[in-house]
């Protein structure tokens, strides 16, 4: 899979994923809205709710001694009190809707998608299992997952929701906050964003920056293929997922927020020295090299797909990638088989069919089709 240029692939205010990788300008600049990522943490614990409700009744107080305070010399100021109800539902909305999705059951559609396709979260502890879950209905209830002459089902939501969560599992206050829309190709696509017709057509997946800021684009065969093998070391939804956490600190640069202080220094030099290399690590794509930002989305893919490998290849390499994600997912698939969570062939299919998961669900998300509700 060869690496193309920047300069190339730079059409319309996105930056083109060529061959399942993308193609950022290291140190880019983003919108600045998109440094307040870590402002809410995604999940409402008792306590976030309890704080987001004060700092709403008190605002809201503060607003309205004001108003009252006019009103003594300007009784019309009294026409603002609607604006205390108004000032108090807005800073509260977000946190209310997020209690009630939250709340929501999960579908069991879903569910029986993750348990066929998706090794990371059948490594997962019951605990774990339900943050991942409250992740995942609260990003696809708030970001649009729409089909582009391609039938979206509920497979392809929930690997989308999958390939969202599994890189900020280990970050407490992180949410794609920026992201507003996730629009699904039915297959690979070219420079101008056409699957059919003239010009190579090796596009896997996209993120729009500029006035396209917002959107990203996947290939649905990509994305079903990414999880169909966890062992190739690729997968696109987790790689365009780690450009969206690289960009949180407002800098495309391969130096994702979540990175302390004592491991940018050393992750900076060994990338350095890596790309002055052009590849020197047995295993990682060529792609990695084309710069800064590439280089951590695609060891982002080595790093949760095949984690001992890594690990046992480079153990500093995954160290850093470790301490940046907050996660060891080494450790996590060591307990693969301890796991007592996932559906078994024979098991009750999850969807409450009543025939077996082998006959039911499992064998209409192996052939793509979509699953009962």
């Amino acid at each position: 899979m060869g690496r193309r240029s920047h300069e190339n692939n730079y059409q319309a205010g996105f930056r083109l994923h060529a061959g399942n990788r993308s193609s950022f300008v290291p140190g880019a600049s983003v919108p600045s809205g998109l440094s307040a990522l870590y402002a809410t943490p995604m999940l409402v614990t008792p306590e976030s709710d309890q704080a987001n409700r004060h700092w709403a009744i008190g605002i809201s107080v503060a607003l309205a001694l004001l108003v009252a305070g006019v009103a003594t010399i300007r009784p019309w100021a009294l026409l603002a009190l609607p604006l205390v109800w108004a000032v108090h539902w807005w800073m509260r909305r977000r946190t209310v809707r997020r209690l009630k999705v939250m709340a929501s059951p999960f579908p069991a559609v879903w569910d029986a998608a993750l348990q066929t396709h998706v090794v990371y979260y059948r490594m997962l502890d019951e605990e774990q299992r339900e943050g991942f879950r409250n992740r995942m209905k609260i990003f696809l209830d708030e970001v649009a997952v729409t089909g582009i002459r391609t039938e979206v089902d509920e497979t392809t939501r929930a690997l989308v929701g999958a390939s969202a969560v599994i890189p900020i599992m280990g970050l407490e206050d992180f949410e794609y906050s920026g992201l507003g829309e996730v629009l699904i190709y039915p297959g690979s696509f070219g420079a101008d964003y056409q699957t059919e017709g003239e010009g190579d057509k090796n596009t896997l997946g996209m993120i729009g920056v500029n006035h396209l800021s917002g959107v990203m684009i996947l290939s649905k065969p990509s994305l079903l293929a990414g999880f169909s093998n966890a062992g190739d070391k690729r997968n696109v939804g987790i790689h365009e997922f780690a450009h969206l956490v690289d960009k949180a600190d407002g800098e495309v640069d391969g130096i994702p927020v979540s990175a302390s202080a004592d491991v940018t220094e050393p992750w900076v030099k060994w990338v350095g020295q890596e790309l002055q290399s052009e590849g020197t690590q047995s295993g990682i794509d060529d792609y990695a090299y084309t710069n800064e930002a590439e280089y951590f989305a695609v060891l982002s893919e080595y790093f949760f797909e095949k984690p001992a490998q890594l690990q046992a290849k480079n153990p500093k390499l995954y160290a850093m990638l470790r301490k940046m994600y907050h996660q060891d997912p080494k450790r996590l698939f060591r307990g693969r088989r301890k796991r007592r969570g996932k559906v078994q062939r024979n098991d009750p299919c999850p969807c409450g069919s009543g025939d077996k998961f082998k006959h039911c669900c499992r064998r209409k998300t192996m052939q793509g089709l979509p699953v009962n509700s």
